[in-house]
């Protein structure tokens, strides 16, 4: 039996959001001391590979489906998103 795509992608985005608003939170309480601004800096990186990850589980998913066309277009989405944060980080 192969997992739900939509259940697997929405836990994946939700854990993601949860992660990183509770490092940003913390990096908020940490900063008031100060000192908690890395983590601050955590939580926005964590929110920002979020989706990155919802589309690592959908390809995942998919190929276990054995649905190769929607496998590829995630392959395509996970490539071109790649490439953009590579062209990002110079």
């Amino acid at each position: 039996m192969t997992p739900n795509l939509n259940r697997s992608t929405a836990l994946a985005l939700r854990v993601g959001i949860i992660a990183g608003v509770i490092l940003m939170i913390a990096g908020l309480m940490v900063d008031v001391t100060g000192g908690g601004e890395w983590l601050l800096y955590l939580g926005i990186l964590v929110l920002i590979v979020s989706p990155f990850l919802g589309v690592i589980v959908s390809f995942t998913v998919l190929l276990l489906e054995k649905d190769w066309m929607w496998a590829g277009v995630a392959a395509v989405l996970f490539v071109v998103t790649a490439i953009g944060i590579i062209i990002s980080l110079n």
